[in-house]
């Protein structure tokens, strides 16, 4: 049976770079996938790109891509990234530039646009109204505009905003039999293997608190997959490499961002995850079968980004020493009495490492605690109130309980991510190809 084996190189950012190196240069791997994209990172490339049109991609971009491209052409293994974040185009010739400095004479590097939708604004269905400025809009875009740049031979394809999937399923698209299903298959492994570390024991723990050492965790294995032609795949790990993959880690990155396991929309198709199996063939290895096809989405998914006016105050003040919980629970009192005229969903006050992210659930801490952080989170219209915020916290310093101190303080812009919908239909697609 025919089969592709891709790996995941990266699954944020700021991900971890030797592992992407390391399954390059293993010989066993057709395509490496770095995916490096979320709707925090597309932002500063829409700013960066509106200062410079030849910036807005990811500015980690030569950092990630240096030690990698020559391992990566050497080995004949494709990179498959959405680096290109805001300007996948700029990001091509970057890559072409850097390829020759690396000596990599004759690699083909391809630039998938057309992710960017911001000239159809008036074509999205928006799911809420909002308010403020639209800085831009970018469609999800699907593997059907990464594959043209697959059969063209590129060694190196950079996108903009496509399915996290994508990235990974290009590479066995060519040999898929029975094409729904097989597609589908191909997406959920594309899915499995998006976060790199989660699916080899990363953000894992069991019941009984076990989980991988600090030296695992430090040297953590990234994920590759043999892709079989009908859509199932083995997962495993390189030789040698820390880490762990059985049903369990299985499981928990399969449900990862997933809100209905037999609906799972993504551009490619609607993904029926329900009777996916994980049949654990040998020692971090898992046979992974069982994905159908649901259909094909009409629309493709939009992110815009909005600049909402005003800022976010986030302050913090600490107390340590005897009954510093108590300090810190008068403290936030206080604070609450203080701003009261603030509206209550704009404004959370929270103590960290007690209710700061379980809220009103939050259990009685079970132990006198040596230290707590009051939090402060406030929406503020304008300056003004972020600095009146501000001012108050650092009133606790000499008004509020002893012992208050190591105020931390930010002020950033108030920003929105709204989804919405477009007619796939109008999104217009193409690749610019670029030679070392």
């Amino acid at each position: 049976m025919q089969e592709r084996t891709v790996a995941a190189g990266a699954g944020f950012a700021g991900d971890r770079t030797e592992q992407a190196v390391a399954l390059a240069a293993s010989g066993k791997v057709h395509a490496i996938g770095l995916e490096c994209l979320a709707e925090r990172t597309i932002v500063p490339g829409l700013r960066a790109r509106e200062i410079d049109p030849e910036a807005g991609y990811d500015p980690r971009l030569e950092r990630r891509l240096k030690p990698l491209l020559h391992v990566a052409f050497s080995n004949s293994c494709r990179v498959v990234s959405n680096l290109g974040a805001a300007n996948p185009l700029a990001a091509g010739a970057k890559i072409a530039r850097l390829a020759r400095d690396l000596g990599c004479s004759g690699l083909k590097s391809a630039a998938v646009i057309g992710d960017d939708v911001m000239a159809l604004a008036d074509n999205i269905d928006w799911e809420v109204d909002f308010e403020g400025n639209l800085l831009g809009a970018h469609a999800y875009l699907g593997v059907d505009t990464i594959a043209p740049a697959v059969e063209g031979g590129a060694d190196v394809i950079v996108t903009g905003r496509v399915a996290d999937s994508a990235l990974f399923s290009a590479e066995p698209l060519p040999i898929l039999v029975n094409h729904d299903d097989a597609l589908a298959g191909a997406t959920a492994i594309g899915h499995l293997l998006e976060c790199t570390g989660q699916v080899t024991g990363g953000n894992f723990e069991m019941p009984d608190g076990g989980s991988l050492s600090a030296k695992d965790f430090a040297n953590l294995g990234f994920p590759l997959a043999r892709v079989f032609a009908d859509g199932t795949a083995e997962l495993g790990l390189l030789d040698g490499a820390p880490g762990r993959i059985d049903r369990l880690t299985c499981a928990l990155q399969l449900l990862y961002e997933v809100h209905d396991p037999s609906a799972y929309i993504t551009p490619d198709g609607i993904l029926d995850l329900t009777g996916i199996t994980f049949d654990e063939v040998g020692v971090n290895r898992v046979r992974v079968s069982g994905a159908r096809f649901r259909g094909k989405p009409k629309t493709l998914k939009v992110s815009g980004f909005v600049q909402q006016p005003g800022f976010v105050a986030d302050i913090e003040i600490g107390y340590a020493g005897t009954h510093a919980l108590n300090r810190g629970q008068i403290a936030a009192d206080t604070l609450r009495m203080r701003l009261d005229d603030i509206p209550q969903d704009h404004i959370r006050i929270d103590l960290v490492g007690v209710d700061s992210t379980l809220g009103l659930a939050s259990l009685p801490p079970a132990n006198r605690m040596p230290e707590v952080r009051l939090h402060v989170s406030a929406r503020c219209p304008d300056a003004e109130l972020a600095q009146i915020i501000e001012d108050e916290v650092y009133s606790l310093t000499l008004s509020g309980p002893a012992g208050g101190g190591s105020v931390r303080s930010e002020r950033r812009p108030s920003l929105a991510v709204v989804d919405g919908l477009i007619d796939r239909n109008l999104v217009k697609t193409e690749i610019v190809w670029e030679t070392a």
